[in-house]
């Protein structure tokens, strides 16, 4: 599962905006913003508390996103590199 789907689910729940989910997470909104639309790997789980942050603001139980964040960077992390011609 996505962590930024959980992340966009649970605030459609609750109804906080990203400036919301930003200043609870002391970042600022355009890394929420790049987080949720997929344009910014979600952070390693041992680097950063914003997990923690966003997941007592949005009431996500403690440690589900740090664990689907690592799934996630594990599994993006695996894939084979692409190469840099297609993006250009």
């Amino acid at each position: 599962m996505d962590v930024c789907l959980v992340i966009q689910a649970a605030a459609g729940r609750i109804g906080p905006g990203q400036r919301d989910l930003a200043a609870a997470a002391k970042v600022t909104e355009s890394y929420i913003s790049q987080l949720l639309t997929g344009k910014k790997l979600p952070p390693e789980p041992s680097r950063t508390d914003i997990y923690e942050k966003i997941g007592k603001f949005l009431k996500i139980p403690s440690g589900k996103l740090a664990k689907l964040a690592d799934h996630q960077r594990r599994k993006i992390e695996a894939q084979p590199q692409r190469n840099a011609q297609a993006f250009v």
